[in-house]
């Protein structure tokens, strides 16, 4: 049975559900697909500044500007919102036009609605709120849209190397896998292999006197395959079905267009892991492609990077934080969230390890078949943009006033 919803708070009702809905369309309506977020970057700026606040530009190399503004006293510590502006690509199969923003049978259509346009248009209108209803003494939150999560995670990377997340004390991202039912409280990492097979060339009408680098790599990625990986009991993914590491076989190039044999093959290898797993599984993997005594010659190499690799974290179930957040979504919506791990890396695992400020996601999104992220026909529920940005505006009153 949903429980009883809380008393008003002094932000709640200055923003109205057809409010969210419309900021959320002019935003899917911008595209702003990875390093191309210039004009919805420009477009933030203008309305935060239409709105009486201060926002700044960061430079991101690379990609659209970062945005930030910020609200209350700067001595003060700070709840920071957190949300990127940019995009995948536009994927093959849409029916409804990407940028159109349609709804229909209560979903609204468009690139980014989940992934997290909707988030940050909420935390926009969170942000306003708590201005306007004067937030308490004390309470200081920081706004940040960043460029660069779908790809590297460069906008909030740049955000952090800019001191930005000084005097945090928690973060909350804008971004709901499973919607209003969950609080993911911590997400898996990512760490890329690139591997290289070097085999010998020969004439590939006598394939004997040459080493096949493409057959030797098909050998590994069998193997690799086949491998058994950790699996780390009690937690849950977005999905609420146990969560464990897993191993993706992400690209593969090899071979050439005359009548030689291969000797050559590179390809990726992405494992996805989780809190408490093995960051750096280079040895392993070496291991399992020495078992296969293969002739050809094996490199197996870590990328490492501005972000990679991304490391796996989880914030407490009993930390302020996870239990303001639990306590204001069931609150506002009547029905308590489950706690999730997020099954793939994002800018949360960036926050997590280089400024070891707790961090959690929540926001608006969808769950089971609804869940088209980073897939065509994107949509999202709108019945869910009503509550997004109170639960934001309370979280961080409560946050910051505590």
């Amino acid at each position: 049975m949903p429980r009883k919803k809380t008393p008003a708070t002094p932000f709640d009702g200055l923003v109205g559900p057809e409010e969210v809905l419309k900021l959320s369309r002019e935003l899917i309506r911008i595209p702003s697909m990875y390093s191309k977020e210039h004009a919805i970057a420009n477009f933030i700026h203008r309305r935060l500044d239409k709105w009486g606040f201060s926002p700044r530009y960061v430079q991101v190399d690379g990609y659209g500007p970062d945005v930030v503004a910020e609200l209350g006293d700067r001595n003060d510590p700070s709840v920071i919102f957190n949300g990127h502006m940019d995009t995948v690509d536009v994927a093959e199969g849409w029916k409804h036009d990407p940028f159109e923003a349609k709804i229909e049978n209560g979903l609204l259509y468009g690139l980014g609605s989940l992934d997290m346009k909707c988030g940050l248009a909420s935390m926009m209108l969170a942000f306003r709120a708590l201005a306007e209803s004067r937030c308490p003494r004390g309470c200081r939150v920081c706004f940040q849209a960043a460029s660069g999560e779908e790809l590297t995670g460069a906008g909030t990377m740049t955000l952090i190397k800019h001191g930005k997340f000084r005097r945090g004390k928690a973060v909350i991202v804008g971004e709901g896998f499973g919607g209003f039912n969950a609080v993911t409280n911590g997400r898996r990492g990512g760490s890329y292999y690139d591997i290289a097979v070097i085999g010998k060339s020969a004439h590939g009408a006598q394939p004997h006197l040459g080493v096949n680098a493409v057959i030797d790599a098909s050998k590994i990625i069998v193997a690799l395959d086949e491998m058994d990986l950790h699996s780390k009991g009690g937690l849950l993914g977005d999905d609420f079905r146990p969560l464990r590491d897993t191993q993706l076989i992400q690209k593969i190039s090899g071979g050439g267009g005359s009548l030689t044999v291969p000797e050559r093959c590179v390809f990726t290898v992405v494992r996805s892991t989780m809190p408490g797993s093995k960051v750096d599984a280079t040895m392993d993997i070496k291991r399992a492609v020495d078992r296969l005594g293969l002739r050809s010659k094996v490199t197996v190499k870590l990328r490492t990077g501005l972000t990679d690799p991304y490391y796996p974290h989880l914030t407490p179930a009993g930390s302020e934080l996870v239990r303001i957040a639990r306590k204001v979504v069931t609150q506002v919506t009547g029905k308590r969230p489950r706690l999730a791990c997020g099954v793939s890396e994002a800018d949360d695992n960036l926050i997590a390890r280089y400024t070891k400020i707790p961090v959690i996601s929540v926001g608006p999104g969808e769950s089971g078949d609804l869940a088209r992220y980073h897939q065509s026909e994107e949509a999202i529920s709108i019945s869910q943009l009503q509550y997004a940005p109170t639960v934001y505006a309370r979280m961080a009153s409560i946050l910051g006033g505590s």
